[in-house]
C-alpha cells in the first residue's frame, strides 16, 4: 500500500476505534435492550471486527501503538479509580471493547487450522531493533499484565465481571495459539538473516519465550482457567470458552503441552478434576470437553510409564467412583434420586471425554479404564431402564469407546469388547428400551418427544462402529472359545433396531443418515446375516432401502445404492455357487393386475430402471447407480430383456428407438456380460 493509502487507513481506523469506545462508554449505564450497545450476535460482531482488523493491519506501524496507548491509559485509569473509589463501569466497558478489537488485530481466527502470526505484522516494523520496543510485544504484555489482575480475589470481585472474563479468556486463547510458537520456527527465521523484516519476524516468533515468559504465561493460563471454572459457577459461556478454547489451545500444540504438563498448576487442575468436587458443577458437555483435554495431554509426556500413570491418576478415581456407585447395596432405592442421577451422568460424560482422547500411546490404559467399568455399565443399564437420559449416556460412551479403540484392538481385547456389547444389547432388548409406537412418529416435531429417540440414534452408531472394516480386520486374530464374534453381535443389534425404524422416522435427516450408513456397512460386510433375517425384519430393511432411493439427500441415496449393490452381488454369487441366495425372500409390489410377489432382484431392477429412465435422477449418482444395476442385470436378464422390449414398443421416434435398441443390445450381449463378470 502507498504511503497515502496507509495514512488514510490509519486515520480511518482511529475514527472507528474512537467512535466505538464512545458508544461503549455511553452504554455502560443503559439497562434497556434497545440501547444495549453489544446486543448483537457474536458471529456478526466478530465479522465486523475482523474487517476493522484488516484496516488496522494496513497501517500497523501506527494503529498498533495507538491501541497500546489506549489500553495503557484505561488500565492506568482503572488503577487510579480503585484508589479513589470511583465507579469504573465506563472504563471497564472501554477495556472490554479494546480486548475484542485487539484480539482481532493481533490474531486470526484460524478455525481448524494452525494459527500463524498475521503476515502484515511479521512483515512490518522493519525499523524496530529491540524486542522491548516492538509495538506488538508491548501491547501483548500490557493486556496479559491486565489479565493477571483477575487472580487477586479482591480485584476480581470488583472489576472482572463474567462478561469481561469472557473477553480476556477469548483473547488469551487466540494469543497463546498464535504467539507461543515452537522455538525451532524462530531459529529457522534467524538462520535466514537479521535484516529488515526478517529481524522483525524473529522478534515476533520468539519474544513470548524470552526469559521464561512462555512458561509463566502458561502457568497463568491454567490458574486463570481454574478461577473461571470454580469461581464463576453457572456462567456457561465463560466456562465453555475456558474448556473448549483456552485449555484446548495449550494442549493442541505439542510444544506448549509438553511445558504445561510439568506445571504445578496443571497438576492441581488434574487433581481437582480426578478427586475434587468443585468441578462437578460444570454441565455434562463441559465435563466431557474438560476430560478430553486433560486426557489428550498424556500424549505429550515423553516418558511412556509416566504417561500411563498420569492417565491412571486422572481417570482411575472417575472409573472407581462409577464402579462404587453401581456396587452400592442400596442402589435400587437411591438410584432415582436427582443427585445420584446427576453424579452418574457426570461420571459417564467424563469417561466419554477420555475415550474420545484415545491415541496410540494411551490406548492400552484407556482400554483398561473401559474394561473396569463394563460390568458396572450393565448394572446401571438394568437399574435405569426407565431413565432415558442415563441410557443415552451409557450408549454414547460405548459408541465413542469403540470408535477410539477399534483400530488398536488385538484378538483378546476384541473378544472382551464383543462379549460386553452382546450383553449390552441383550439387556437393552429385554427391557424393550426405546420402543417406538408408530402412531407417535408424527410427534417428533416436538422437541420433548424427540428426546426419546436419542438412544435409537446411539444404537445405530454403535452397530456401525462395531461392523466397521477397521474392527472386522482383527476378527481373524480372535479364536477364543465361547466368545461371540462380531457377526453375532451385529445380528442381535439388527433384531433390536429394525422393529424400531418406521418410514416416518426416516424423514428426519440425522436419524435417516445414521440408519443408511449402518445398512450400507451391514450389507457390504455381513450380507448373509441380513439374508437370514425373518421375513418381517428383512421386509423392513428392503422397504427402507426403497424409501431411501427416493430421498432428497444425495448421500442417503448413494448409501442405498451401495446397499442394493451389496445385496444383489451376494444373491448372484450365491446362485453361482448353487445355493438359493435370496430366493426365499420376496417382495410385494403393484402390478397391472393388482399386487404381485416378486424376487428382491426383480423388484430393485424395476425400481432402478424407473428412477433412471423416467424420474428426476441426480446425474452425479450415475456411477453408483450403474454399480447397483450391474449385479441386478446378471440376476434378472430375462426380466431386463422384457422391460427393454416394453420400452421400445412405447417409443414412437424411429431414430431414438434404433439407438436405444443398439445400446441395450451392446449392454446385454453374452460376450459383454461374461467379460464384465470376469
Amino acid at each position: 500500500m502507498s504511503a497515502d493509502g496507509a495514512l488514510a487507513a490509519s486515520n480511518l481506523f482511529k475514527i472507528i476505534v474512537e467512535s466505538h469506545l464512545k458508544a461503549a462508554a455511553d452504554s455502560a449505564f443503559e439497562d434497556s435492550d434497545d440501547a444495549e450497545y453489544f446486543h448483537v450476535s457474536v458471529s456478526k460482531r466478530d465479522e465486523q471486527l475482523a474487517l476493522y482488523a484488516l484496516i488496522a493491519r494496513a497501517a500497523a506501524d501506527t494503529t498498533i501503538p495507538f491501541l497500546e496507548q489506549l489500553f495503557s491509559e484505561r488500565f492506568a485509569r482503572l488503577s487510579q479509580q480503585r484508589d479513589v473509589e470511583n465507579d469504573p463501569t465506563r472504563t471497564l466497558e472501554e477495556l472490554y471493547w479494546l480486548l475484542l478489537i485487539t484480539s482481532h488485530v493481533l490474531t486470526d481466527s484460524g478455525e481448524g487450522e494452525t494459527l500463524l502470526i498475521p503476515e502484515a505484522l511479521q512483515a512490518g516494523f522493519t525499523n524496530v531493533v529491540e524486542v522491548a520496543q516492538h509495538p506488538v510485544v508491548t501491547l501483548s504484555w500490557s493486556i496479559i499484565n491486565f489479565s493477571r489482575q483477575c487472580l487477586d480475589p479482591g480485584i476480581r470481585g470488583r472489576y472482572f465481571s463474567p462478561r469481561l472474563m469472557e473477553a480476556v479468556i477469548w483473547f488469551l486463547a487466540r494469543w497463546v495459539a498464535t504467539y507461543l510458537v515452537p522455538l525451532d520456527v524462530s531459529r529457522e527465521i534467524d538462520s535466514v538473516g537479521r535484516h529488515g523484516s526478517q529481524h522483525s519476524r524473529k522478534l515476533l516468533n520468539s519474544f513470548a519465550w524470552d526469559n521464561n515468559q512462555g512458561e509463566l504465561v502458561l502457568d497463568f493460563v491454567v490458574l486463570m482457567s481454574m478461577v473461571a471454572l470454580t469461581t464463576y459457577q453457572g456462567e456457561i459461556e465463560l466456562q465453555t470458552l475456558t474448556c473448549q478454547k483456552l485449555l484446548a489451545s495449550v494442549v493442541r500444540r505439542k510444544h506448549t503441552c509438553a511445558y504445561v504438563v510439568q506445571l504445578d498448576s496443571w497438576r492441581d487442575l488434574t487433581r481437582a478434576f480426578a478427586s475434587g468436587r468443585s468441578l462437578f458443577s460444570l454441565s455434562g458437555r463441559l465435563q466431557r470437553s474438560l476430560a478430553e483435554t486433560l486426557a489428550c495431554a498424556a500424549s505429550c509426556i515423553k516418558d511412556p510409564e509416566a504417561s500411563v500413570q498420569y492417565l491412571r491418576d486422572l481417570m482411575g478415581p472417575v472409573a472407581g467412583c462409577l464402579v462404587e456407585n453401581a456396587s452400592r447395596s442400596d442402589l435400587k432405592s437411591v438410584a432415582h434420586q436427582p443427585d445420584v442421577i446427576y453424579m452418574v451422568c457426570c461420571l459417564l460424560e467424563r469417561l466419554r471425554g477420555a475415550a474420545r482422547a484415545t491415541q496410540p500411546r494411551t490406548q492400552k490404559v484407556l482400554f483398561e479404564m473401559g474394561h473396569t467399568v463394563m460390568n458396572s455399565l450393565l448394572t446401571l443399564l438394568e437399574v435405569y431402564k426407565n431413565q432415558s437420559e442415563v441410557i443415552y449416556m451409557i450408549l454414547k460412551f460405548v459408541v465413542d469407546f469403540i470408535d477410539g479403540q477399534a483400530v488398536f484392538l488385538d484378538g483378546k481385547e476384541t473378544s472382551v469388547l464383543m462379549s460386553f456389547c452382546l450383553r449390552l444389547l441383550q439387556i437393552y432388548s429385554s427391557h424393550n428400551i426405546g420402543k417406538v409406537m408408530l402412531s407417535l412418529s408424527s410427534t417428533l416435531r416436538s422437541e420433548s418427544q424427540s428426546e426419546k429417540y436419542k438412544d435409537l440414534r446411539a444404537l445405530l452408531r454403535l452397530l456401525t462402529n462395531i461392523c466397521s472394516k477397521d474392527l472386522v480386520g482383527f476378527l481373524s486374530d480372535s479364536n477364543i472359545e465361547g466368545s461371540p464374534d462380531i457377526a453375532e453381535v451385529i445380528y442381535v443389534g439388527l433384531d433390536i433396531v429394525t422393529p424400531l425404524i418406521s418410514l416416518d422416522l426416516l424423514k428426519y435427516p440425522k436419524l435417516s443418515r445414521d440408519y443408511f450408513v449402518l445398512m450400507s456397512h451391514l450389507l457390504e460386510v455381513y450380507p448373509e446375516k441380513v439374508a437370514h433375517l425373518n421375513r418381517d425384519a428383512f421386509g423392513r430393511i428392503t422397504g427402507s432401502l426403497e424409501f431411501g432411493l427416493r430421498n432428497q439427500d444425495g448421500d442417503v441415496v448413494e448409501r442405498c445404492l451401495t446397499a442394493v449393490n451389496a445385496l444383489a452381488s451376494y444373491h448372484f454369487k450365491e446362485r453361482l455357487g448353487g445355493r438359493g441366495g435370496l430366493g426365499s425372500q420376496v417382495m410385494e409390489s403393484e402390478g397391472s393386475n393388482g399386487k404381485l410377489q416378486e424376487s428382491i432382484s426383480s423388484h430393485f431392477l424395476r425400481l432402478l430402471l424407473q428412477l433412471l429412465l423416467f424420474e428426476d435422477f441426480r446425474m452425479e449418482l450415475a456411477g453408483s447407480a450403474a454399480d447397483a444395476l450391474l449385479p441386478l442385470l446378471f440376476c434378472e436378464q430375462e426380466l431386463y430383456q422384457r422391460l427393454v422390449h416394453e420400452l421400445l414398443e412405447k417409443e414412437q421416434n424411429p431414430t431414438v428407438k434404433s439407438r436405444l435398441a443398439l445400446a441395450f443390445h451392446n449392454l446385454t450381449s453374452s460376450n459383454n456380460l461374461s467379460s464384465t463378470l470376469d
